[in-house]
C-alpha cells in the first residue's frame, strides 16, 4: 500500500495513474488528512508529492519501504517552499525536479533521481515556473513510482559544499 500526501489539485491525476498501474494506494491532503485512529496504521511506502507540510518523525517511522518526496525544484540547490521566488530572483535558466528519500530534515535526504530542465529564458512568475516544474515532476512520478515501490533504485547523498564535492571526487 502506498500512502500519498499531496495538495488537493494533484489528487485526481495521482489516483488515476496509480489505479491504472494497479498499485494499491490512499491519498491524503491537508484538507483531507487521515483520521486520528488511521494515521499511524502501517503502510508500505510513503510519498510526499508537493505536500506543503513537513513529514513528522513519527510518520516517517511507519512505512516499511520508507518515505520519498517528489520535489518540484532541483536539489540540493533549491530546498523548501520559496524555491520559485528564489529562482526568479536568481534569473535561473537551469531548473529541475527531484525525487529523494525523506529524512528527519527538510529536503536533505539522498537523491534517487533528478531531471534537469533547460529554460530558454528565465521565468518571470512563480506560476510560470511552477507549471513547468509540475509537468516534469508528474512525468518523473509516472516513470519512477513502480520502481520505488519495488525497491529498484539507487540513491546518492546530497552534496552541498565544496568540501563534500572535493571529497567525493577523490
Amino acid at each position: 500500500m502506498i500512502r500519498v500526501y499531496t495538495k488537493t489539485r494533484h489528487v485526481d491525476s495521482i489516483h488515476k495513474f496509480l489505479h491504472l498501474i494497479n498499485l494499491e494506494h490512499e491519498i491524503f491532503t491537508t484538507k483531507n488528512p487521515p483520521s486520528p485512529e488511521h494515521e499511524f496504521e502501517p503502510f508500505d511506502l510513503g510519498v510526499s508529492y508537493s505536500y506543503p507540510r513537513k513529514i513528522t518523525k513519527n510518520l516517517l517511522s511507519i512505512p516499511s519501504k520508507g518515505f520519498v518526496n517528489y520535489h518540484a525544484a532541483p536539489l540540493p540547490e533549491y530546498k523548501g517552499w520559496l524555491v520559485y521566488e528564489e529562482a526568479i530572483e536568481n534569473k535561473e535558466t537551469h531548473w529541475g525536479v527531484t525525487l529523494h528519500v525523506v529524512d528527519e530534515h527538510y529536503d536533505t535526504g539522498p537523491i534517487i533521481k533528478r531531471v534537469n530542465i533547460e529554460l530558454h529564458e528565465p521565468c518571470v512568475t512563480k506560476q510560470q515556473l511552477g507549471a513547468i516544474g509540475h509537468w516534469f515532476m508528474f512525468h518523473l512520478f509516472k516513470q519512477t513510482i513502480a520502481d520505488v515501490y519495488d525497491g529498484n533504485y539507487s540513491q546518492e547523498p546530497q552534496i552541498t559544499s565544496a568540501e563534500e564535492i572535493f571529497t567525493k571526487n577523490l
